[in-house]
Order: C-alpha cells, then sequence, then structure tokens
C-alpha cells in the first residue's frame, strides 16, 4: 500500500498542520495517563508525528508501507521502526499510549480487521494504557469525492483519485494516479488501487465491546481535516 503514493507523500501532506494533530494527542495522554513513557504511532506514514513528540518520549512507529518507513528512518533519531500489518503484530514492546491518526483506522476493510486490530492493540497496551484513533465518515467521503473525483495539481505533481462504492463488497474503492515531475523535467505516471471501509459508529463499538478495551469518549473534531471523531479507549 502507497508505494507511489510515498514519493509525493510529505509534499501533499504540506498543508497538514501536524502540529495540532500533535496537541489533540498530548491533550488526551495528559488526561489519561500519568506519566507516559512509552508510544507506539501505528500506522506512522513518514513520521512526521512521531518527529514532533520523540523528544518527550520514547517512540516507536509500525507501518504496512516499507515505502513510508524508509522516508520516516531518514527523519528521525532515535525512534524504532516496524514493519507490519496492524491487524496483527507484536513488537514484543509494552506502550502506554498507541494512536491511529490520519483515518489510518477506514483502511481496514471489515469488521474482523477491525476486530483483529483493537486486540493486537490491548496485547500491547500497558493496563491503563490508551488506544487513539480517528476515523471518517460517509459525509467525508462525499465532500472529498464530488462527482466521483479528487484532483490536486501543484507545480512538480499531480494527484486524481477516482472514487466508487462497491455496494456488494461496502468498500470504498479509490483508483489513484500520480503524475511526478522527474529530474529530466518530464512527468512519470504510477497508478496505485486503495480500499476503505467506512465504519458504522455500531460497527466500532461492537468491535470494541468484543476486544474488551473500554471507550473512554468519542470526540468529535472538524478542525484538522475535515469531519472525523476520534476513539478512545483504556486497557483495564
Amino acid at each position: 500500500m502507497y508505494k507511489n503514493f510515498s514519493k509525493v507523500y510529505d509534499k501533499f501532506m504540506e498543508v497538514c498542520d501536524y502540529d495540532q494533530w500533535v496537541e489533540i494527542l498530548e491533550k488526551n495522554i495528559n488526561k489519561y495517563i500519568k506519566k507516559p513513557k512509552k508510544i507506539l504511532d501505528l500506522g506512522c506514514g513518514t513520521g512526521e508525528v512521531l518527529k514532533r513528540i520523540s523528544n518527550k518520549y520514547d517512540c516507536s512507529g509500525l507501518d504496512l508501507s516499507e515505502q513510508m518507513l524508509k522516508r520516516a528512518n531518514e527523519k528521525l533519531k532515535n525512534v524504532k521502526l516496524f514493519l507490519g500489518d496492524m491487524r496483527e503484530f507484536n513488537t514484543l514492546e509494552k506502550y502506554d499510549v498507541v494512536f491511529s491518526f490520519f483515518d489510518t483506522v477506514n483502511h481496514l476493510t471489515s469488521l474482523e480487521d477491525l476486530l483483529d486490530t483493537l486486540n493486537s492493540v490491548k496485547n500491547v497496551l500497558e493496563p491503563g494504557g490508551i488506544y487513539m484513533f480517528d476515523v471518517v465518515d460517509r459525509n467525508f467521503m462525499n465532500k472529498m469525492f464530488p462527482n466521483g473525483v479528487f484532483a490536486d495539481v501543484r507545480e512538480d505533481f499531480s494527484v486524481i483519485w477516482e472514487h466508487e462504492i462497491d455496494l456488494e463488497a461496502s468498500l470504498d474503492i479509490i483508483e489513484a494516479t500520480y503524475f511526478i515531475q522527474n529530474k529530466e523535467n518530464n512527468y512519470e505516471k504510477y497508478e496505485e488501487y486503495y480500499e476503505k471501509k467506512i465504519f458504522t459508529k455500531e460497527e466500532i463499538e461492537k468491535a470494541i465491546e468484543m476486544s474488551g478495551l473500554k471507550k473512554e469518549c468519542i470526540l468529535k473534531d472538524t478542525q484538522l481535516a475535515g469531519e472525523r471523531n476520534f476513539y478512545i479507549l483504556k486497557k483495564l
């Protein structure tokens, strides 16, 4: 996943205010954990959030994309990075906080995948530790893909995402095309295919209940990047 998107990911995300994401993370860390030490970014991408908190905590990151991790490794010091699947992972370490940002959880494509992820997180959390993640809903997707297309055209690259809903599979399908300028000032074309699932509140709460984690709260945010819900779960 994101083999080609990794080539332009940091430029694509230049409009993102990572400091605001860190602010909401630390606000809730301080609310639920007295003296947090170890933190895992589950779905860490190129490591921009980790870069902003690694001087305060003992941080680790895990991602499914080898290319994303390669870029993260170039910018991070003293941060352990793991290549793995969030549905089934074990870093052999325990954490006070695990978080998954930027609707990473929406890339899970079934209720079973979500439950597997929650169980894996539970296994690596310290008692009293928290898992924080955000998800987007159908309204977010409709706004992002008016007429089924999202396009971002810049000087040295262009991103075109074509979106459709597979009603039978209950999945959102995104066919991505990237045009990236090379050293010869020509453009190279890359294509990728993504699947996302828009979980209902009921589906998420069912998976939480089955995992044995405790739902502390749901936070609705409209400022960071469209409307999204943050879930905060605790291991008892």
